[in-house]
């Protein structure tokens, strides 16, 4: 039997804990070897999940461990393509978590590095590995709906941030629709030639200055012509919203619409049931599967299936979202890299 892959997790907020956990205890290949983050009673709460698993701050303490061959960044998105580049160098694969970055020529370098040394590097888009995504992909990539014609998708949280973070994190483009650009590119196989989007602050005024905008529809030409739409918001009041559609002459394949939850009510006032409040709970399995992925390519010596460059190209589709708002104007994607 193969040893378990040991695995040191880099950010020990939310996600960063949710990783944690899963590698302690639902990913066998794998072990928990150690958690960094700057806030050290978070790291210590993390490493808690594994047997043995050291707290630092620095995660550089972990970086220069030689009996820890791989890495997950669970970091802000601002430090992402900085911590690939040391980890790269430092002979570790890695895991993190999307985007790759929040500009092109920071992520060029990150995957130069990782090229450099020859490790592995995979991108944190978990929506690949959620059940209903992986048949709807095998549908389309199968012909059932026939040549692509239209796709309309849908991300909105819950609960409004604050513009502080919106700012670390890039802005709506680089941290919600992204996960919509790559679904497109993963469902369809098509690469994307035109960006449209529109925006507007309905519920961050403050952010409007900066372009960082809290509500916005963004269209797509993709390469055979066919068009996407989609829709995102940084408030759902009843709860995280996440639908995809992709249509075609021979019908329409459809994700995200059933319901999440067992329990309905039947009330005098109605039927209801219990919705999915944020993106942990909805997307639970495919945060196991992309780590449990993740730890097969490394101990195999296996290419994983979401590279450096599908972060990357997601990323160019998100910066020409961004130029289209503030230049209100289609942006063909030549003119991005």
């Amino acid at each position: 039997m193969k040893e378990p892959v040991r695995v040191a997790v880099i950010g020990a907020g939310g996600i960063g804990q949710r990783h944690c956990q899963n590698l302690a205890q639902l990913i066998p290949g794998a072990e928990l070897a150690g958690v960094a983050d700057v806030d050290e009673e978070a790291a210590r709460r993390a490493a808690a999940f594994g047997r043995g698993a050291v707290a630092r701050r620095d995660y550089q303490d972990l970086l220069a461990d030689a009996s820890i061959p791989a890495v997950v960044i669970a970091t802000p998105n601002n430090t992402h393509t900085g911590i690939i580049e040391e980890a790269a160098q430092a002979g570790k694969d890695i895991f993190c978590e999307k985007p790759i970055g929040l500009d092109l020529p920071s992520v060029d370098a990150a995957l130069a590095a990782v090229a450099r040394q020859g490790v592995k590097l995979q991108i944190g888009f978990q929506r690949r590995f959620d059940p209903a995504y992986r048949k709807a992909r095998e549908a389309v990539a199968a012909g059932e709906l026939g040549p692509v014609e239209l796709v309309v998708a849908t991300t909105r949280d819950p609960e409004p941030r604050t513009i502080e973070p919106i700012r670390k994190s890039g802005g709506m483009f680089v941290d919600s629709t992204i996960h919509d650009l790559d679904s497109i590119r993963y469902l369809t196989g098509l690469e994307v030639q035109e960006v449209y989007a529109a925006g507007s602050n309905l519920i961050i005024p403050e952010g409007a200055r900066e372009y960082l905008v809290d509500t916005a529809v963004t269209f797509l030409r993709l390469e055979t012509d066919a068009l996407a739409a989609i829709t995102n918001s940084w408030r759902a009041v009843y709860g995280y919203d996440v639908t995809i559609e992709v249509m075609g002459a021979a019908g329409k394949i459809a994700v995200g619409f059933e319901e999440h939850a067992s329990v309905r009510r039947f009330t005098a006032q109605g039927v209801c049931h219990d919705h999915v409040y944020w993106f942990l709970e909805r997307f639970g399995e495919a945060f196991v599967q992309e780590l449990a992925h993740f730890v097969e390519c490394v101990a195999d010596g296996r290419e994983p299936e979401v590279s450096g460059q599908d972060g990357r190209a997601a990323l160019v589709l998100a910066e020409a979202a961004a130029r289209s708002l503030r230049e209100r104007r289609p942006v063909p994607i030549r003119e991005i890299g």
